[in-house]
């Protein structure tokens, strides 16, 4: 097992910010490999790091999690805070996630390699705050089938960005907010029949935003739903299935 400070595969770990008192920086780095680890990290406070990738500060990298049946809580509550995988890989993989706050950053790799399955994953991401920004990478060379993604997103100009390889798969978005921006490449292979398919539903309430959404699985089925109450919002679709490019 890799290290994860102490080799412990359930870890409770909860970094304060008192404001006033206190205004340095707090880093977590993980590494860790193992089935069946319950992982909950609370940041409170401003500028904080849960490392992986270009991690800054004091050099953290990692954030690195391998096993099956892993669960993963997070928590960040406050502004200009940062969330970064290096990887996520394993299956039956149950990941809650909450972000309040503005400017915060939360990036996230999930199968990037398609070396390890990372099937049955059922995640829920919260939220509320502005101007923050979302970029979540699953099952890039590999397909994540299975996949269960649901985000609830409360506030203005926050940008998403959606790269998944996936079959099977349902993707909940819920928005209450305006000027917000969502980029979603939605792709993979799977047979012919209605169960083999991905399902994108969203539920837009707020006026600006924008959507500019791909789906191209080949020999699948894709399903889209769109509810979108406000005005001058400007929503690209595009579905294709081995047919011509085209663009908005």
């Amino acid at each position: 097992m890799k290290e994860v400070f102490g080799k412990m595969n359930k870890l409770i770990l909860s970094a304060l910010f008192l404001v006033g008192i206190l205004s340095a920086d707090d880093e977590i780095y993980i590494d860790q490999n193992g089935s069946n680890a319950s992982i909950d990290l609370e940041q409170l406070g401003s500028s904080n790091l849960i490392g992986g990738t270009s991690s800054v500060a004091g050099t953290v990298t990692a954030l690195d999690l391998d096993g099956a049946s892993m669960t993963l809580d997070i928590n960040q509550i406050g502004s200009s805070n940062i969330f970064r995988s290096d990887a996520i890989d394993g299956e039956s993989f149950t990941g809650f996630f909450e972000f309040t706050g503005d400017s915060n950053v939360f990036d996230m790799l999930m199968n990037s390699t398609g070396l390890i399955t990372s099937d049955f994953v059922n995640m829920n991401i919260q939220v509320t705050g502005s101007s923050n920004e979302f970029d979540v990478e699953i099952g890039e060379d590999a397909s994540a089938s299975y996949l269960d993604l649901d985000w609830t997103i409360l506030g203005d100009s926050n940008e998403f960005d959606f790269d998944i390889d996936y079959s099977n798969a349902i993707n909940f978005v819920d928005i209450n907010g305006s000027s917000n921006s969502i980029t979603a490449n939605l792709d993979g292979y799977s047979g012919t029949t209605s169960s083999d398919s991905g399902y994108l539903y969203l539920d837009i309430d707020g006026s600006s935003n924008t959507y500019n959404i791909t789906q191209s699985s080949t020999l699948a089925r894709d399903y889209l739903k769109i509810i979108q109450n406000g005005s001058n919002s400007n929503i690209c679709i595009i579905q294709s299935d081995s047919g011509g490019s085209t663009s908005c």
